[in-house]
């Protein structure tokens, strides 16, 4: 029930609010009550008192209550239930009628507030929505305190309420401009930091050789501009392990900060820096680092090693870190860590923003490069598998072979070559050249391979090797096609071979013989050049047959030799030149092959190129 007072009990008192009286002291009267005049004194004051009042709640358009603890009444004037879009007369005058119209974001909060006043015997302060009955949200101020009696008991609360939504939308509008302005210069200045330091890392991972390399000079790169330390922490996979890098504006100190990483592991379960950043993948930053509380946690998690650690801290100076995470496609795959120290430099929210920005780019460019570099890895082993694992020893023979992947490795080569034996005195040297790169061309390869070791360990002639494989390429229906160089090698006599070679579209083997006492070796073509493998139902090739004697030597390559991009490219009198320089040293097969690869180089490095190189050399005696 709502309690109002009599209007006949205080008739010269206006209507606004009959609380407000029983507010005032009781005992302005009380000791009076013998003098009439003194009485009617009293009693104008306290009419003059309640008009000034009420006419001042009311040119505020406060609203007031009262709360009687004892009977869980509340008692509100009409301006109160105005407050709360409450028609007049219709509050039930229950705290729980009270509490249901509070914002259910801040009832807490203010029942709370009242809670404690009432516990403490004090007055209180409190700001809160509320939500009328037509949906619409309003900010209250409402200031209050506790009546007691008098030995000090609690015996309810009594206070005034005003609307403040005019001034809490005004306060928010205005905070919301400022906090514009300030993103606005906070935006421009941390784009230019921005695309200074991003640029620089752009140039950073082209010009990298791996995901280490690219972290270290990152890491170069970040001080002294974004501190006085800056680690790199990255994980390939949640289960690998963590590769850590890190840089220092003294290169002395950096040593000495690699010497402790060493010594002293990273904690994975520690709650600060790196391993919760890495956990959690959150931004962890300490604006100003609290020495003492630095040294308790230290002697409370490492007691052992505190006196170390200690004078560790004392030497690092630690001022201010940052440590956020590094965030790729591939979900958290570090984390980078910024430390301000001898500088003294506090760090600030706009140094967070551009430290995330960069750990943002150099996330995804070191994994970029690990990605990179395991298909490299990968292609490297598949084009492995391709080819044999071991050559065969010949007796009276060296042999030497050679792959070098063209240019940066990400995918399976063409290029193959093979060395078996297929009788007691007779070898088999295959060399081929598949159109493309990726799995058709290893499919391609692994069937040229596989269908020539079985053509010629069943007795098949070299053209009839080519025919298999011709046959078989054409079947596996892939649409592409190679080159092959088949030959072998026999044994007729002391010192002597005999070589037959056929070329399918392949670069003819050259052979180097010794040269004649004063002058130079004479390096000639042998064979005709055949059919591409793999295009035509029938192929034409023709066989060549060469006898070998002591110092001979004869080189077989696949195009990736000569065949680049000008001013480099080789003619076939170049390169009969070129090998016969290499085959002029004295030595086994390895030496020419070294000699060719080197030469092969000069022209234009092996990375550069835009073939891969296979080569195998043989040398009589």
């Amino acid at each position: 029930m709502v309690e109002r007072s009599d209007p006949a009990a205080a008739s010269s008192i206006p209507a606004p609010s009959r609380m407000a009286l029983d507010a005032l002291p009781r005992a302005v009267t009380a000791g009076a009550a013998d003098d009439v005049t003194d009485i009617d004194a009293l009693q104008q004051r306290t009419a003059e008192l309640a008009d000034h009042l009420l006419l001042a709640l009311s040119a505020g358009q406060l609203g007031t209550w009262r709360w009687d603890k004892a009977t869980g009444v509340t008692q509100w004037d009409d301006e109160m239930e105005r407050l709360f879009g409450l028609e007049p007369g219709s509050f039930e005058g229950t705290y729980e009628a009270w509490v249901a119209l509070l914002h259910p974001d801040d009832a807490g909060r203010s029942l709370g507030t009242l809670e404690r006043a009432v516990e403490e015997n004090g007055s209180y302060v409190t700001e809160h929505r509320v939500v009328w009955p037509d949906g619409t949200v309003h900010w209250i101020h409402g200031r209050g305190k506790t009546i007691t009696d008098a030995a000090g008991n609690v015996l309810g609360t009594i206070g005034c309420s005003s609307d403040v939504t005019e001034r809490k939308l005004a306060e928010a509008a205005s905070a919301r401009r400022v906090r514009e302005a300030e993103a606005v210069a906070a935006r421009e200045r941390l784009q230019r930091e921005r695309l200074e330091f991003l640029g620089a890392i752009n140039d950073l991972a082209q010009r990298a050789s791996g995901h280490l390399d690219l972290m270290e000079a990152v890491a170069r790169a970040a001080v002294p501009r974004l501190g006085d330390w800056c680690s790199i922490n990255y994980r390939s996979a949640p289960v690998a392990n963590l590769e850590r890098v890190l840089a220092h504006v003294d290169p002395a100190k950096q040593q000495w900060a690699t010497d402790l990483r060493d010594r002293y592991p990273i904690d994975s379960s520690s709650r600060l820096g790196v391993p919760a950043v890495l956990r959690t993948g959150k931004v962890q930053f300490i604006r100003r680092v609290d020495a003492e509380g630095l040294s308790r946690a230290i002697e409370t998690l490492r007691p052992h090693d505190a006196p170390d650690l200690q004078r560790i801290v004392d030497v690092l100076q630690l001022t201010s870190v940052i440590t956020v995470p590094l965030i790729s496609k591939r979900g958290i795959v570090g984390a980078m860590q910024f430390v301000s120290a001898e500088s003294g430099r506090e760090y600030d929210e706009s140094d967070v923003a551009l430290a995330e920005a960069a750990a943002g780019r150099v996330a995804e460019s070191i994994d970029n490069a690990w990605l990179v570099e395991q298909q490299r890895d990968i292609a490297l082993t598949l084009q492995a598998a391709l080819l044999p694992a071991s050559i065969p020893e010949i007796p009276g023979v060296t042999l030497a072979v050679r792959y070098w992947a063209a240019g940066e490795v990400t995918e399976v080569g063409g290029d193959f070559y093979d060395v078996f034996q297929i009788a007691e005195q007779r070898w088999a040297i295959v060399v081929g050249d598949v159109c493309g790169t990726g799995p058709s061309a290893a499919a391609v390869t692994a069937i040229a391979r596989h269908t020539i070791r079985a053509a010629a360990t069943h007795g098949a002639t070299a053209t009839q090797v080519l025919d298999w494989v011709n046959e078989a390429i054409r079947a596996s229906g892939g649409g592409l096609f190679c080159t092959v160089l088949y030959a072998t090698l026999e044994h007729l006599d002391e010192g002597t071979w005999s070589f037959t070679s056929v070329a399918g579209g392949h670069p003819l083997p050259i052979l180097v013989e010794p040269a004649a006492s004063g002058g130079d070796a004479a390096a000639h073509m042998l064979g005709t050049h055949g059919t591409l493998i793999g295009v035509l139902p029938t192929i034409h090739v023709e066989t060549t047959t060469t006898v070998l004697h002591s110092g001979a030597t004869v080189v077989i390559h696949t195009d990736g030799v000569n065949d680049v991009r000008p001013p480099h490219a080789l003619d076939d009198a170049q390169l009969r030149l070129l090998v016969a320089d290499a085959a002029s040293a004295p030595g086994p097969a390895d030496v020419v092959a070294e000699r060719l690869g080197t030469a092969i180089a000069d022209i234009l490095p092996i990375p550069e190129r835009g073939d891969d190189v296979a080569l195998v050399v043989l040398r009589i005696g």
